[in-house]
């Protein structure tokens, strides 16, 4: 049996036919991804997990996490209500 020609191979992040806006848009979702796996893992977060600065009453260590948490959710937000 022939493989059909039109399935692509390997990791695929955009389909053939995608508009030049919506690569944009998903480029910057996953940078502000990236970025945010970045700032909560060690190299990063081991500069903010002091207690002493507090931020709305939260000690630094659990602020830091909970901001990315905010930025991430605005982000998915934005890219839902732009793709649909």
């Amino acid at each position: 049996m022939s493989e059909p020609t039109n399935v692509p191979r390997g990791l695929v992040f955009f389909p053939p036919n995608t508009s030049p806006s919506r690569r944009r848009k998903r480029l910057v979702f996953m940078a502000v991804l990236l970025t945010t796996a970045m700032a909560l893992v060690w190299p990063v977060y081991a500069l903010f997990s002091g207690i002493s600065p507090l931020v709305l009453g939260l000690p630094l260590s659990m602020a830091w996490p909970v901001f990315w948490q905010a930025v991430m959710f605005a982000t998915l937000v934005w890219l839902y209500r732009s793709e649909a």
